[in-house]
């Protein structure tokens, strides 16, 4: 539930309804910012080559 609710709603507001930290919650569930900083990352180096192209 909490990957849920930190996809859905941020850190902040999961750690409200989890009734935790915010810290115990970004540690816990940190893969996820992992997952959407490697999806920015993706995109950006896809529009250098298309820049380059």
């Amino acid at each position: 539930m909490g990957e849920v609710l930190v996809r859905a709603f941020g850190y902040t507001v999961a750690a409200r309804y989890l009734d935790n930290s915010e810290k115990m919650v970004r540690e816990r569930y940190s893969h996820i910012e992992a997952g959407e900083l490697d999806d920015v990352a993706t995109e950006g180096l896809s529009e250098l080559d298309d820049i380059r192209l």
